[in-house]
């Protein structure tokens, strides 16, 4: 997050210099990273989390859409994104890096927190006398500094004997009220930052927010299963609900066709051609033809995109995924290969693992999960 202020170097200047191979790295610092690490780390693990946040701006679905308060997050109720961001930073610093002393052997434990954003993961062989539970290490490539133009790429490596994948993935917005010449960050962005993180923006998730708007009118941007899935989740919070799909075509089935036309939900073709708003908040869409769509609430799903770059096939990373490129775990949170078989020593939670909801406390379950897993990894018997 933004909120996240002073460079990781900054923050852990004073801290124990961290071991040259981490028992555990963490990919990503939100819900499910943060409890990652917090779960290892209490395992008398090395870990080391990687945040890409202060290099990037990239950031989780929970943190930039919520300046309302979240009641469904465990351990932090009635908190809002950018506070809940910091909760997770104070929680991990808590458990600053030192040494202990287990059995009469000194030892590395505790959590480093690092700036960056990885680029790239390969598996490597250690060197002779270091403990590889997983019969390799996770060499982990990543940017360090914020880029700048004119500027060189700076990139740091990382050793690890197990990886937790928790980079989460990032939701697509459709195209509307672009402005021509605009930087790509801004410009695939725009409604993101002009209208998210507030009551009367832009909203992702009908079972997080679909409470804000008790019997108020909805309007979901999508098409197909994506509208029908928020359109069927906000007949729990009110009856006035409106589909538009941007132009796209409806992919309704007959048998919902009428299912939505018995409860009066209007679908709308018409491409959107721009925002109605005033300051942050939303109110309308302007369509093609010149007609203006007004509601209280605005639901869109254009599909997700999981932030798992790191791990190419040509590096050998071969893996299960679902239809949105989620990753498949087993019942310990290891990543599954393309054959089945759990990759050894590489983990995932949170947002980027298929077949789960995505709410924070389901994020906090699989962090959890995975980062046991990880830590009972690196026992000797």
């Amino acid at each position: 997050m933004t909120e996240a202020s002073a460079p990781i170097e900054a923050q852990q200047e004073d801290t124990l210099t961290p071991p040259s191979v981490f028992d555990v790295a963490v990919i990503g610092s939100g819900p499910a990273g943060s409890q990652s690490a917090v779960s290892a780390a209490h395992q008398t693990r090395s870990v080391l989390v990687i945040e890409a946040g202060a290099v990037s701006q990239r950031k989780g679905r929970a943190f930039w859409s919520k300046s309302v308060e979240f009641q469904d997050a465990p351990v932090f109720p009635g908190i809002t994104g950018p506070r809940l961001a910091n909760a997770l930073t104070a929680w991990m610093s808590a458990q600053v890096g030192r040494m202990v002393t287990i059995g009469g052997k000194s030892r590395h434990v505790g959590i480093w927190r690092r700036g960056g954003m990885v680029l790239r993961v390969t598996r490597v062989k250690p060197a002779e006398g270091v403990h590889a539970p997983a019969g390799h290490l996770f060499a982990i490539e990543a940017s360090t500094r914020p880029l700048k133009a004119g500027t060189k790429l700076t990139t740091e490596r990382f050793l690890a004997r197990s990886l937790v994948v928790a980079s989460g993935f990032e939701d697509i917005w459709p195209d509307i009220d672009i402005t021509e010449g605009a930087d790509r960050l801004y410009q695939t962005h725009r409604i993101l930052f002009r209208y998210a993180g507030n009551r009367k923006g832009w909203h992702v998730c009908i079972r997080c927010d679909g409470h804000l708007h008790l019997d108020e009118h909805i309007a979901v941007v999508a098409s197909g299963d994506f509208a029908w899935s928020i359109a069927r989740g906000a007949q729990d919070f009110t009856g006035h609900i409106t589909i538009l799909t941007n132009g796209a075509d409806p992919d309704f089935s007959d048998a919902r066709r009428a299912t939505l036309a018995e409860r009066n939900i209007e679908v709308i073709t018409e491409p959107i051609t721009a925002h109605i708003g005033k300051g942050t908040d939303l109110l309308g869409l302007k369509l093609s033809s010149g007609r203006e769509v007004f509601a209280d609430g605005f639901f869109v799903d254009y599909g997700l995109k999981a932030n798992r770059e790191y791990l190419a096939t040509d590096d050998g990373w071969d893996l299960k995924t679902d239809d949105e490129g989620l990753l498949v775990v087993d019942e310990d949170g290891a990543v599954v290969g393309a054959d089945g078989i759990a990759v050894p020593g590489l983990f995932a939670a949170g947002d980027i693992v298929a077949g789960q909801r995505n709410l924070i406390a389901t994020a906090f379950g699989l962090g959890q999960n995975a980062g046991l897993s990880a830590a009972d990894l690196m026992r000797d018997w």
